[in-house]
């Protein structure tokens, strides 16, 4: 994870931006652990700091992991206690592609129970965890001339950083590009993955009419892993016929 503290261009505040990078082949309880820790410490730091700086300044090191380690048991017991579909399970011992699409058919996911089937395909069936995170800009754009932040929220545009780009341009930027999630999970030669497009999740994939989705793909499908996502990194995804409607996202 990086963390980023980018400025506003009036210099009376700033965005701070924690952001993923592509990791590969870890444990997933571990990752998501030192992730959440730091992110809490760092934004309960801030807090504090608005609150009363004086007070901010004298407290410990140990106090603010120890506050970020209670948060962290508190979301892992609400990950464990998630409960996972059953045929996400049997995914994981699947051994073709045609029962796969057969356990697949009319399934749906949380955020949460997607959590809870990665730290489980690591306790309990010993899949390693893998994530990669592409992002293409539409074709002409002059990328140096982008601002250092950029955000759309309706109708509205905020930028950090100098930019020879309109709102109009900036919304462009954000709208019209193309992001990948992939979630993969590892086992031997044996891999499943899961993953969206931010198309997707803004509901303008032909998909019931409108609904964000997961795709799912496999080492079942005839593709190798590192062709997969060397597709993945570029801006076409490998082809796959299957939904998973994404729920309480």
């Amino acid at each position: 994870m990086e963390e980023h503290i980018i400025p506003d261009n009036d210099g009376k505040g700033y965005t701070k931006a924690f952001i993923g990078t592509d990791i590969e082949f870890v444990d997933p309880i571990k990752y998501y652990s030192d992730w959440e820790k730091r992110r809490v410490v760092s934004i309960n730091k801030d807090i504090l700091h608005l609150k009363n700086p004086f007070l901010a300044s004298s407290l410990s090191k140990e106090f603010h992991e120890k506050f970020a380690n209670e948060k962290w048991a508190e979301r892992y017991k609400q990950i464990l206690a998630t409960e996972i579909p059953p045929n996400f399970i049997s995914l994981l011992t699947s051994q073709t592609k045609r029962e796969q699409e057969k356990l697949l058919k009319g399934q749906s996911l949380t955020p949460m129970q997607l959590i809870a089937l990665i730290f489980k395909a690591w306790t309990d069936f010993g899949y390693s965890f893998s994530s990669y995170h592409a992002e293409h800009h539409h074709k002409g754009l002059d990328e140096s001339a982008l601002p250092t932040f950029i955000h759309v929220d309706k109708e509205q545009v905020k930028v950090s950083g100098n930019t020879t780009l309109t709102e109009g341009q900036l919304k462009n930027v954000v709208n019209q590009r193309k992001v990948t999630v992939s979630k993969f999970m590892d086992k031997d030669d044996t891999w499943h993955c899961i993953f969206t497009t931010y198309r997707s999740l803004r509901g303008e994939e032909n998909w019931k009419d409108g609904q964000p989705h997961f795709h799912y793909l496999s080492d079942k499908w005839g593709i190798s892993r590192k062709d997969a996502v060397a597709q993945f990194k570029s801006e076409k995804y490998p082809t796959t016929s299957i939904h998973i409607d994404l729920l309480d996202y």
